[in-house]
Parts: C-alpha cells; sequence; structure tokens
C-alpha cells in the first residue's frame, strides 16, 4: 500500500518524504510543479505526480493505480497569497481540502492528514498573551482574523464532519510558526526566523524595527514533518485536533545570540517592543503540545540550538553543491 503526500516538495513536505523513505515506504507526491530542489537525496526513491489540486478525477485515478492508502496533506496557499487573492485562497486551501477528503472517502483510506495552523485561533489576547503566554491548548477559542486563518479552520470543521458523517479516520495538525529549509524561498514574508538564519549564514545584515521583546514558540521543520509521519500511523487517538511546537518561548534577539555564537560576524538590529511581524492580530503564544505528547507520541527533537545548528548544517551542504 502507499502513502500519497500533496505538496511533498515543500519546505516541510521534504522532510515528511525523508521520514517515510526511512520507514521503507515509497510515497506518492502529488505536487502543483516539478521542482525537486529540497530532495535531491530522495528524488529516486518517490513516484512524483504533477497536478491541479483541485482535479478530483485525476487524484482518484492515482490513488487507484497506486493502492493509496493514507493520504498526508500539506498543499496549501501561504498567508500571503491567500489574503491578496481570498477566492483563489479559499478554492485551494478549503475546497483542496475538501476533495482530498472526499478523495479518501471514495478510495477506503486508513488516514488523512491535513494541516492546520495557529492561524485557525486568530489573535492569541490575555493570559495566552504577552507577558504571561499562558500555553494554548486545543480549546482556545477560534476566532480567525485573515483568509489564510478561516480556511484553515474550515478544514478542520469539513474534517470532522467527514469524520461524522462517514467514518473518515481524519486528523488535523495546528502547526505553530515554523522554520528551516526552504521556508524562506517558498513562504517569503512569514519566514521571519528563517530569514534570519539565512540572513546570517550569508553575511547580510538583518534589520528590524521592532519586536525584541516579543516571544513565540518556533518549531523546526523536521520535528514538524516527525509529527506528521506520526499521525498518519497512530492507533487509538481520542482527539482529531492536535497543537504541533517545540513548546519553548523564544525571543529573536536569543536566536541572534545563538548565531553569533556559531557566526561571530552577525550583523542583527532589533527595535523594543512586541509584535515583529507588525500584523494587526498578533497571534504569538506557547502552544500546550500535550495532547500530541500523549496520542501521538510526539515529542520535538530539534530544541533552537540544534535547530540552528542542523539549519546551518544544511546550508553548508546546499552551497557545496550536496544532498540535504
Amino acid at each position: 500500500m502507499t502513502v500519497l503526500v500533496t505538496g511533498g516538495l515543500g519546505a516541510i513536505g521534504s522532510w515528511v518524504l525523508r521520514e517515510l523513505v526511512a520507514r521503507g515506504e515509497r510515497p506518492l507526491v502529488f505536487d502543483a510543479r516539478p521542482d525537486t530542489s529540497l530532495i535531491p537525496d530522495v528524488v529516486d526513491a518517490i513516484d512524483l505526480r504533477i497536478g491541479d489540486i483541485l482535479d478530483l478525477p485525476h487524484i482518484l485515478r492515482l490513488g487507484q493505480e497506486h493502492g493509496v492508502d493514507r493520504i498526508l496533506h500539506l498543499a496549501a496557499l501561504m498567508p500571503p497569497p491567500c489574503q491578496a487573492n481570498p477566492y483563489q485562497g479559499f478554492r485551494v486551501n478549503a475546497e483542496g481540502s475538501v476533495l482530498m477528503m472526499e478523495a479518501a472517502r471514495l478510495l477506503h483510506v486508513r488516514r488523512i492528514v491535513c494541516m492546520s495552523s495557529k492561524a485557525a485561533y486568530g489573535p492569541i489576547t490575555g493570559e495566552a498573551g504577552y507577558p504571561t503566554y499562558r500555553p494554548v491548548n486545543e480549546d482556545y477559542p477560534r476566532n480567525p482574523t485573515n483568509v489564510y486563518g478561516a480556511t484553515k479552520l474550515a478544514v478542520e470543521h469539513m474534517g470532522l464532519e467527514y469524520h461524522r458523517s462517514y467514518g473518515l479516520d481524519f486528523v488535523a495538525l495546528r502547526l505553530s510558526s515554523t522554520y528551516g529549509p526552504g521556508k524562506q524561498e517558498r513562504h517569503g514574508a512569514v519566514g521571519i526566523p528563517s530569514m534570519v538564519i539565512e540572513n546570517a549564514y550569508y553575511g547580510r545584515p538583518t534589520r528590524l524595527p521592532q519586536g525584541a521583546d516579543e516571544r513565540n514558540d518556533l518549531v523546526y521543520n523536521r520535528d514538524v514533518a516527525r509529527a506528521i509521519v506520526l499521525a498518519g500511523y497512530a492507533e487509538g487517538l481520542e482527539h482529531r485536533i492536535f497543537n504541533i511546537s517545540s513548546g519553548e518561548l523564544t525571543t529573536l534577539p536569543e536566536l541572534a545570540a545563538i548565531l553569533r555564537e556559531r557566526i561571530p560576524s552577525v550583523d542583527f538590529e532589533m527595535g523594543p517592543g512586541l509584535n515583529y511581524m507588525e500584523t494587526d492580530k498578533p497571534s504569538y503564544c506557547l502552544f500546550d503540545i500535550s495532547r500530541a505528547r500523549r496520542e501521538l507520541g510526539y515529542e520535538p527533537c530539534y530544541d533552537l540550538r540544534r535547530g540552528v545548528d542542523d539549519y546551518l548544517a544544511i546550508l553548508d551542504r546546499l552551497s557545496a553543491g550536496a544532498a540535504v
């Protein structure tokens, strides 16, 4: 049987593929463009098909031909393009996810795992925000205030409905702020921690006007990928929605200090205050990941120091033309 991974060529999907290959799987990857630059080391260990996530007949044919029995659905539009084109954002993120649920139902898969986001919560306020950062669990009120968050909450609600109506084994993972190789290139403005790391590595200055006092829960892409694969195979689940994060708070100046230990020439300046992304409705927070620990067996392996070390080592290998 085969695991279908949509969006498998992306910054997180590339690590999901490595996790699956390490398990002895040969994943079927469905993506919108044939850019394999993030997976040179496993490109021969996967089956890649290019197509449109909204093309249900194509997906069903692939599922039948390859005997797909699990779906890990990562394909999505990121927040900036979603906000710039709400119609397209909703079609790709929400309608595309529902089409994958329908494919999962018709193919009788064992489980479908869909990506949600902290954006589904919307603004984080009160004791859950600065300065106390009381951990946010999965029952925190959901009130998204942008298109991306609205699409992710729609995915959750529709997945739960498919579970109630058809018994579809659906799981959604709410990801905190992620960082890792490929994030800056693929996700742009929402990848500020990755920007800080890559600027340091390539000798570029980082200038941020505000936010040095803001703390946030940053999770490394390799931890996210492991959580996704764990969610695809975990048994005896009591819940369908899980927070995934590092479970730790950090500031960007703390990140820069770690980078300076490795690259003394780091040129980083940041103004005081909060909200370094300068958003209207800030969502910096600390996730409570006890549910994922208990039911998925998820445990973050990359604290900030280890994540930075791994990130820099990968940039070294990429700069030398070696495989990740």
